[in-house]
């Protein structure tokens, strides 16, 4: 039996930057064997403790305990040495190397001319793959061939061969499928059985509640508390971490609000398998859900109206004429504004600054007649873009890489609004931001409706369509399958739709 009740203590640690406290005295407390949920809005301290625990970052002071032992990590190296491994959202991977190489890629460093058993390696990482169940992955082929889920499990299976006995799983689900987090939970389950303490970070609370033993929330680089899963319920999770009541989540609509005309109307859609016949109408200032379970076919019919995609069969109309979309910008130039759900990789761009990736939607505003750049024009422009949508920097010529999630997708928000876009497809608006991040993304759709706006907006959370939308239209297997109005919206009635339950 262990003499030590942890596999990993952190406690009272501070860390600042440039004299703002990004952490101030939490602790964390894990235990070999457990899923330990990390939770809190962006900002709260979650990625400077992960950095602490792995070696990126040197604490100002608090203590780090392994094993019952007391520690000190200096760098990634000594974290590695002491059996810890992190996983970020961004993976660590060579994807020109093979699926063998990566996980084995610390052997080949040190000596040189050194020669490799490439058959033997081959088979070494097929016989780890098979260990946790995912033998089917090869490990001759290059790591940029794999599916973002399997690259996951190379990741995972990285660690396993390093004996890594502290695993830290930073939003693993962001850009997997269900059917995919389900074979990711039952590895996460097997390590577990294993004696394995695993570290999850994720803002989506039906996973924490799935898949955790424990939960420890902290708020503005503070320490909350740590609850058992089974003692709580989301709303008193929400409530520990943005300090309000879950009952504000949604913002109330008032008297503000006018349903108008139809300023978007689908007929019979068609584009390959995925989208087989849908059919909606947007009308002015409202917003209506496109739910329905993933692989139904949303973003596809999205992607088919705007011409990104190839439309086979149906109709488009915008503000009663019938129109032709080519692309995303010829939709941009008629009103149409496209938030796409892959926010890193579509919907800005990281290493520009923030005030370039506002305005590239909207160069004749701020450009004279012979096409030079007004940089006063712009500057004005950027930041009065920035206080409408709420994006919190005090500098818009940081790098959009410098921001929060939530703040990234304000920026892509900002982008759209920018372009005079009165028409707003926004894709999983609030994918991988935090739950304070959620409630100021959800609030600013309520004022653009006010607005006289008008909001498609495709979700897989349920709660959403239902705190947010005052129409849904239901998709199953490529195909509108119902209408639910504000007053019919539940997640019995949106299920039933979905999975076609109670139709012969």
């Amino acid at each position: 039996m262990a003499d030590y009740e942890y596999a990993v203590e952190l406690k009272g640690i501070y860390k600042a930057f440039e004299g703002v406290h990004a952490l101030e005295g939490v602790r964390l407390a894990v235990k070999p064997g457990e899923v330990h949920a990390l939770m809190g809005e962006n900002g709260a301290g979650k990625s400077t403790l992960i950095k602490v625990l792995s070696g990126a970052h040197l604490a100002d002071a608090g203590e780090v305990w392994i094993k019952g032992v007391k520690t000190e990590i200096r760098n990634t190296k000594d974290a590695n040495d002491r059996g810890i491994a992190v996983i970020y959202q961004e993976f660590a991977l060579m994807p020109h190397m093979t699926v063998a190489e990566n996980i084995f890629i610390d052997e080949f460093g040190g000596k040189k001319h050194r020669w490799v058993d490439w058959k033997k390696l081959n088979e070494r990482a097929k016989d780890a793959l098979g260990a946790i169940g995912f033998g089917d992955i090869d490990p001759r082929v290059t790591v940029k061939e794999l599916s973002v889920a399997y690259q996951q499990v190379v990741e995972i299976c990285k660690a396993l061969t390093r004996k890594s006995e502290i695993l830290v799983l930073d939003e693993p689900t962001a850009v997997l499928t269900n059917r995919e987090v389900d074979k990711l939970f039952g590895l996460i389950r097997d390590m577990r059985r294993q004696g394995v303490a695993i570290i999850y970070i994720s803002h989506r609370l039906e996973e924490i509640f799935r898949i955790a033993d424990r939960i420890t929330v902290y708020k503005d680089g503070r320490y909350v508390d740590t609850v058992e899963t089974k003692d709580v319920d989301d709303k008193a999770l929400v409530s520990m971490m943005i300090g309000r009541d879950l009952a504000s989540f949604f913002p109330v609509r008032d008297e503000r609000q006018t349903i108008g005309d139809v300023i978007l109307k689908a007929e019979h859609i068609q584009a390959g398998k995925a989208v087989r016949d849908v059919s909606f109408e947007l009308h002015e200032g409202e917003v209506l859900g496109l739910s329905g379970l993933v692989g139904a076919g949303r973003t596809e019919t999205v992607r088919a109206i705007l011409g990104v995609d190839n439309m086979e069969e149906g109709t488009v109309w915008l503000r009663g004429g019938e129109v032709h979309l080519k692309s995303a910008k010829n939709a941009f130039d008629k009103g149409i504004g496209f938030l796409p759900e892959d926010r890193k990789n579509q919907g800005v761009l990281l290493r520009l600054p923030i005030k370039y990736n506002i305005t590239f939607s909207c160069i004749a505003k701020i450009t004279t007649f012979g096409g030079w750049l007004r940089k006063k024009a712009e500057t004005a422009f950027a930041q009065e873009m920035r206080d409408k949508v709420g994006i919190k920097t005090n500098d818009i010529n940081n790098p959009v890489s410098s921001l929060s999630g939530g703040n990234q997708q304000k920026v892509a928000i900002a982008r759209i609004l920018a372009s005079d876009s009165r028409v707003l497809i926004l894709d999983e608006p609030t994918r991988g931001v935090d739950v304070g991040a959620k409630m100021e993304i959800f609030k600013l759709i309520n004022e653009l409706i006010y607005q006289n706006y008008s909001v498609l907006m495709i979700s897989s959370e349920m709660v959403e369509i239902i705190g947010m939308c005052d129409r849904a239209i239901v998709f199953r297997e490529g195909r509108t399958v119902g209408e639910l109005k504000k007053e019919e919206l539940t997640e019995e009635a949106l299920i039933h739709y979905a999975m076609g339950i109670g139709e012969e």
